[in-house]
C-alpha cells in the first residue's frame, strides 16, 4: 500500500508563559507539543541519585535524585554488570542483592512524575541525536523498524561499520536516505557529549543531575523535524533565533525553511490549530462518514470505540461497516499522535464478517501506524473486531497536560441528575427536621434542584412543610453544583424568615432582567443572592438594566413593578 505523501508543516506559536508546537500533515493536525514556564520535562535527564528504599516485594527501588519526588526504578530498567551474566544472559537478579539503602547509582528519567507518582528511571542510558541514539551501556545495534528492509538493511551496514568501541547505537527513522559521513558526525556528537558525562560522573558525590535534556523547542526539532517538512513558522522572533541557531548545529540546510509570522490573526488561529486542540480534548471525534469515535480514558487502559452513527439497511451493511472502519482506522491513528495517548489502548472497531475485510482494516492501521514516532505494539485484528496496543507512555498526553480533575464530579464522567438529587434533598430535609428542636430552616442549593423542590406555584415545598411540620425556606444559586446542599441557618421561624428575604416592600432595585417567565409570558424573572424576584409586564426588558418596586414579598419569591416603563 502506497502511502499518500503529504505536505509537512511545524507551527510554533510562544509567548511569556508557554511554547506551543503542532505538526501539520497536509491540513490536518497530527501532534502537539506544550512546554510552559517552570514546568519543563525531566524525560531524558540525567542523575546521580542515592538509594532510599529498596522494596523486595515489588522488585523496585525508590530513589532521591534531588527533585521534588523520590523516583521509582525497577528491577527490569536496572544494568547488569557482565560479571553477573552468564552464556544465556543476565542471571536473574533480586533488587535486594543488587541494590541497597544509601548506594549511589546514575539513573536516566524515561517518565515524568505523574501526580502523586515520582518519576521512573532506569539504568540503561541513552543519549539521543539526530539520526542515531548512543547507549553506553549496551554493546547491540538495532535500526528503527519503521524503515523498508531494504533501507534497515544499508543503515545496519553502516552501522557496523561506524559502531563505538564502548557502546552500542540505534539507527532512527529520521536517518533515512542518510549517508555514512553524516551519521559519523552525529555518533562523534554523541561520543563526545558521553565524555563530558561521565567526567561529570566522577565530581559528584551526592543526589544530582549531571545532564540536562534539550529544551521542547530543541527536543521536537530533533525528534520531529525531517526533510519532507516544507516549512516552519513561529510567532516569535526569539524562537526563531532559538530554532535557526539549533538547526545549525544539526541540519543547516533547514535554516532556509523557518520563518517568521507577521500577519494580523493569531497563528494558531490561522491554521487552526485551536479548533484542534479544542477537538482533542473531547470523547466523540467524528468521521466524514458519518459515524464516529468514543475515546475513554482509565487508569488502566485508553479503550476507542468506533461506531457507525446511523441506522443502515441489511443490503450493504458490510460494505458500510467496511467503509466505516476504513476511516476509522487512520482517525485513529491521528488521534493517537495528536492526544499523545500511551500505555495500553483497546480499539473496538465495527464487527466485520468477512476476514478479507478485517485483514484491509489491520493493514490500513498499521501502515497509518508508520508515521507515528512513538514506540508501539500491536496484537492482531481478532474476530470481535479488536485491537490490542501498547505506545510508550512518556507524558500525560494532552488530557493531562491541559486538564484537571472534575471538582464536581470527581473524574467520574458524570453527576447526580436534578430529579436525583431533588429526591435526596427532601429526604435529607426531612432527617434533619426529625433531629432538629428549630422550627424553621434556610436551605441553599443549585437553581435547577430548587425549583423541583419548591414544585410548581410552591406545591410540593407546602407538602414538604406539612410531611415536616417545619417551615422551610429554598434558595437557589445558579452557581451552585449540581450536588450542593447547605443547611444556611436555623431557628425559630419570624428569625429564619427575617434572614432569608432580602427585600422589603417598598423597596426600589436597579436590576437586570435575566430571564422570561415560565408560566406568565409577559413576565421576568430576576434574582439577588438567589432569591427569585417576578418582574410583571418585564419580557420585554430581557437582558437589560431596569428599576424596579417591590409591591409583595412571601419566602420563595418577591414581586415588583416596572418603574422606567416606557
Amino acid at each position: 500500500m502506497n502511502r499518500r505523501i503529504m505536505s509537512k508543516k511545524m507551527i510554533i506559536s510562544a509567548d511569556e508563559h508557554e511554547v506551543r508546537i503542532a505538526v501539520l500533515e497536509g491540513d490536518s493536525v497530527v501532534e502537539l507539543y506544550f512546554g510552559r514556564r517552570g514546568k519543563q520535562s525531566l524525560v531524558g535527564n540525567i542523575y546521580s541519585g542515592r538509594v532510599q528504599n529498596v522494596l523486595p516485594g515489588l522488585n523496585a527501588a525508590f530513589i532521591d535524585i534531588g527533585e521534588e519526588k523520590n523516583a521509582f526504578l525497577y528491577m527490569d530498567e536496572v544494568f547488569v554488570p557482565p560479571e553477573l551474566m552468564d552464556d544465556s544472559g543476565p542471571v536473574p537478579q533480586q533488587i535486594h542483592k543488587v541494590l541497597k539503602p544509601g548506594q549511589s547509582v546514575i539513573v536516566q528519567v524515561i517518565k515524568d512524575p505523574i501526580k502523586s507518582k515520582g518519576p521512573r528511571l532506569t539504568t540503561f542510558i541513552s543519549i539521543p541525536g539526530r539520526f542515531l541514539v548512543l547507549m553506553p551501556y549496551s554493546s547491540g545495534i538495532g535500526v528503527s523498524r519503521k524503515l523498508d528492509n531494504k533501507e534497515r538493511e544499508r543503515l545496519r551496514e553502516i552501522a557496523h561499520k561506524i559502531r563505538p568501541r564502548e557502546g552500542g547505537i540505534i539507527v532512527r527513522t529520521a536517518a533515512k536516505g542518510v549517508d555514512d559521513s553524516t551519521l559519523k558526525r552525529d555518533l562523534k556528537y554523541l561520543t563526545g557529549l558521553w565524555s563530558k558525562i561521565k567526567r561529570k560522573i566522577g565530581k559528584v558525590r551526592g543526589p544530582e543531575k549531571i545532564f540536562q535534556e534539550l529544551d521542547l523547542l530543541s527536543r521536537v526539532l530533533r525528534d520531529t523535524y525531517s526533510d519532507d517538512f516544507e516549512t516552519i513558522i513561529t510567532d516569535s522572533k526569539d524562537i526563531k533565533n532559538k530554532a535557526v541557531n539549533f538547526l545549525r548545529k544539526v541540519d543547516p540546510v533547514a535554516i532556509r525553511k523557518v520563518g517568521i509570522y507577521r500577519e494580523e490573526d493569531p497563528l494558531f488561529e490561522k491554521y487552526n490549530v485551536d479548533q484542534a486542540i479544542e477537538l482533542a480534548l473531547k470523547r466523540r471525534v467524528d468521521l466524514q462518514s458519518g459515524g464516529y469515535l468514543i475515546i475513554d480514558h482509565t487508569e488502566a487502559l485508553t479503550a476507542i470505540d468506533v461506531n457507525t452513527g446511523r441506522f443502515v439497511g441489511r443490503r450493504n451493511l458490510e460494505d458500510t461497516i467496511l467503509r466505516t472502519n476504513l476511516e476509522a482506522a487512520e482517525e485513529i491513528v491521528r488521534q493517537i499522535r495528536l492526544r499523545d495517548i500511551g500505555g495500553m489502548i483497546i480499539i473496538d472497531f465495527i464487527d466485520m464478517e468477512r476476514p478479507e475485510n478485517r485483514d484491509k482494516v489491520m493493514a490500513t492501521f498499521t501502515e497509518n501506524l508508520k508515521k507515528d514516532q512513538t514506540k508501539t505494539q500491536v496484537v492482531e485484528l481478532s474476530r470481535l473486531g479488536l485491537i490490542e496496543m501498547t505506545r510508550k507512555n512518556v507524558s500525560e498526553g494532552i488530557v493531562g497536560t491541559l486538564c484537571k480533575k472534575c471538582p464536581f464530579c470527581g473524574g467520574l464522567g458524570h453527576v447526580l441528575s436534578e430529579e436525583t438529587m431533588r429526591l435526596r434533598v427532601e429526604r435529607e430535609i426531612k432527617k434533619i427536621a426529625r433531629s432538629s428542636p428549630h422550627e424553621a430552616f434556610l436551605f441553599r442549593m443549585n437553581s435547577a434542584v430548587a425549583a423541583m423542590v419548591i414544585g410548581q406555584g410552591g406545591s410540593n415545598l407546602r407538602r414538604l412543610e406539612r410531611d415536616t411540620g417545619r417551615t422551610i425556606i429554598i434558595r437557589g444559586d445558579d452557581s451552585a453544583p449540581i450536588e450542593t446542599f447547605l443547611l444556611m441557618a436555623e431557628g425559630d421561624r419570624e428569625e429564619i424568615e427575617k434572614a432569608a428575604v432580602p427585600v422589603q416592600v417598598g423597596q426600589i432595585l436597579d436590576l437586570e432582567v435575566e430571564e422570561p417567565h415560565l408560566n406568565n409570558p409577559r413576565d421576568a424573572i430576576s434574582k439577588l443572592e438567589g432569591y427569585i424576584i417576578q418582574i410583571m409586564d418585564g419580557r420585554k426588558y430581557l437582558r437589560k438594566r431596569i428599576k424596579v418596586k417591590i409591591v409583595e414579598v412571601t419566602r420563595t419569591c418577591a414581586y415588583a413593578e416596572v418603574l422606567n416603563d416606557d
